[in-house]
């Protein structure tokens, strides 16, 4: 990959977080929060122009209500109504531009806050670009803070999500553990991959698909003490010799007192004992011949 794909799939790669009403709150009533605490303690911007003596007093704390609550209107209609509209896309380059939008937004009506208390006497464009300097430099400490936190989060909700899936799929694909009595001969496989095991004298042939081959193993042990370890697995028992996979019958043959099977991928016939008829044939959708 070039150096300038690279480019294309980091401004391009999708920005998950910050996308539902709760992380949208979440962000709203941060930001506003922050910012109010920060007026308080700090009371940059003049609004402590008309008292010098710099206390905490009833108007300043009023003052910072207004700031609060018309922000987080704004906030509200830019967030809920204007990006969903206008920023569609999730790509990151389009998130960086919603962000860049929303902190003019958020100078812009400071500004007007702040002149609609002060009568208007810092009115200028000199003033405004200062403010959309000045708010922009307060507000992106907080969010660069929340959107680390959303990220970090999505990240583990994306993690555990991947767990989830994972876990899902091992337990739709069991994993049998087939062993020896002697523990020298071990073979894992999924349950579905199983084809048949056949009794070979002390040993039991076990055949499986394999990136899509049949492949066989010999276990030295009994068919019944490998049946109980596949007992997990589609494989039913069809003659004394033979559990099959009735799931991967291709063919019947014959009638019920002399059954024959082949199975698919399999040059093998396998026959069927009366006592195990229905349990091949109930499962079974293939065309008796």
């Amino acid at each position: 990959m070039t150096i300038g794909e690279k480019i294309i799939n980091f401004w391009t790669k999708p920005i998950l977080f910050l996308q539902s009403s709760g992380d949208k709150w979440l962000f709203i009533l941060f930001i506003n929060a922050y910012s109010a605490i920060f007026l308080l303690f700090f009371q940059p911007f003049g609004v402590n122009n008309y008292d010098p003596t710099h206390q905490i007093r009833l108007e300043l704390l009023l003052g910072i209500g207004a700031f609060f609550l018309v922000n987080t209107i704004v906030m509200c209609v830019y967030e809920f109504g204007v990006v969903p509209l206008v920023f569609r896309s999730k790509a990151r380059y389009v998130f960086v531009l919603h962000l860049l939008c929303l902190l003019l937004v958020l100078s812009t009506s400071t500004y007007l806050t702040y002149n609609y208390i002060g009568n208007f006497h810092d009115w200028s464009w000199k003033s405004y670009f200062g403010f959309i300097r000045d708010i922009g430099l307060m507000s992106t400490i907080p969010m660069i803070l929340l959107l680390l936190f959303l990220q970090q989060r999505q990240a583990r909700r994306e993690v555990a999500n991947l767990q989830d899936h994972v876990a899902r799929q091992d337990r739709a694909t069991k994993v049998l553990y087939l062993s020896s009595a002697n523990g020298k001969d071990k073979l894992y496989l999924a349950a579905e991959k199983l084809l048949l095991l056949e009794a070979q004298d002390n040993y039991v042939a076990v055949y499986y698909y394999e990136k899509e081959e049949v492949k066989r193993s010999l276990i030295r042990s009994s068919l019944k003490r490998l049946e109980k370890q596949v007992e997990d697995s589609p494989l039913i028992r069809c003659h004394r010799s033979y559990l099959v996979n009735p799931k991967q019958v291709e063919k019947i043959s014959g009638n019920a007192h002399q059954l024959q099977i082949r199975l698919k991928g399999l040059d093998k016939i396998i026959p069927v004992s009366r006592q195990y008829v229905s349990a091949i044939t109930t499962p079974m959708d293939t065309r008796h011949t």
